[in-house]
């Protein structure tokens, strides 16, 4: 099994990332940072990790961005799995564990992927309902909700993600950079369902500083390219199911535009999302994110809890995990 970490300058956040790698129950692994150009202390930091553990080692190359760092790891890799982890993102010591009996179990299956919790820079976590049920993770599924969430929660099938062409790195090229996760995995769900693991398995950091949060501008344009790629490469897709999804990932970044204080697109998106889509309230999954999402903001105003005091069956797995 091959684990890839992209990373630039995230020399304040990689060492979690590492030890939640390492506390995996499935220790068959190599792991592969990809250093995309850093200017930090990366170098330095992982250089007695590297020497102490035979699984780790770092490719080294100039700043190219996050989709050819990913499909550079998958040129490096040598197993039959990969799984490619943000280097501010963890996982659950079972992570590579269940996902890896989700894919022998479903042989058809190119990717298999496991729910996120939400945590902060100060490794606290961001309070959330859970879901109550499987929601749609077929291809029209992952259009509308993008219930993977993340380029950090899925294990694939190497060979599938060849065949569907890797990340697009196109997309950078033509700044719309920051959505090249969802776009991969909407093509390979079109081929084969997804296998999902019900579990929160992943830690998710949303922190001011990611890709959505500090420049929600280019990541609504991402967003909306992959739309129009997907139309495009699939054209017999239901129009509502685009709608849906424009409400879905539109809302997602309502919060970054608040924070910007951009009222007059938040006016915009409010539009696009719900007069222009009125029947969005017909889907059970949209009904049921909104209704998270807003639960979420109101127990957030309580103090977070660290992530390492959370519990599952009277075990802390996230207890590597060290306050900030």
């Amino acid at each position: 099994m091959s684990v890839v970490v992209p990373a630039y300058n995230s020399a304040w956040s990689i060492g979690d990332t590492i030890r939640s790698i390492r506390a995996q129950s499935c220790r068959d692994f190599e792991l592969i940072v990809i250093n995309d150009g850093s200017t930090d202390n990366l170098i330095d930091l992982l250089a007695p990790l590297i020497a102490e553990d035979p699984r780790l080692r770092m490719v080294i190359r100039d700043n190219d961005g996050l989709a050819s760092a990913r499909n550079l790891g998958l040129a490096e890799s040598r197993a039959e799995f990969i799984a490619f982890i943000d280097a501010d993102d963890v996982w659950h010591p079972k992570f590579l564990e269940e996902l890896t009996a989700a894919l022998h179990g479903n042989p058809e299956a190119p990717f298999a992927y496991a729910f996120s919790h939400r945590f902060d820079a100060n490794n606290r976590i961001i309070p959330a309902p859970k879901w109550t049920y499987l929601p749609s993770h077929d291809f029209s599924g992952l259009l509308v909700l993008n219930s993977v969430g993340s380029g950090s929660a899925a294990l694939f099938r190497k060979a599938a993600v060849l065949q569907a062409g890797g990340y697009d790195e196109s997309l950078r090229a033509r700044t719309k950079q920051g959505a090249e996760d969802w776009k991969l995995c909407l093509r390979l769900a079109k081929a084969h369902p997804p296998v999902l693991v019900a579990k929160y398995l992943v830690g998710y950091r949303l922190v001011a500083q990611s890709m959505s949060q500090s420049d929600p501008v280019r990541q609504l344009r991402a967003v909306h390219a992959v739309m129009d790629d997907i139309r495009a490469e699939y054209p017999q897709t239901p129009a509502r199911h685009f709608a849906n999804a424009r409400t879905l990932m539109n809302g997602w970044l309502l919060t970054a535009f608040y924070h910007r204080r951009d009222y007059r697109t938040i006016a915009r998106l409010l539009v696009e999302s719900y007069v222009l889509n009125p029947f969005w309230f017909l889907s059970r999954d949209l009904r049921t994110i909104h209704k998270q999402k807003l639960m979420s903001i109101l127990w957030d105003r309580h103090e977070r809890k660290p992530l390492a005091d959370y519990e599952e069956d009277g075990v802390r797995p996230f207890a590597f995990l060290t306050p900030r």
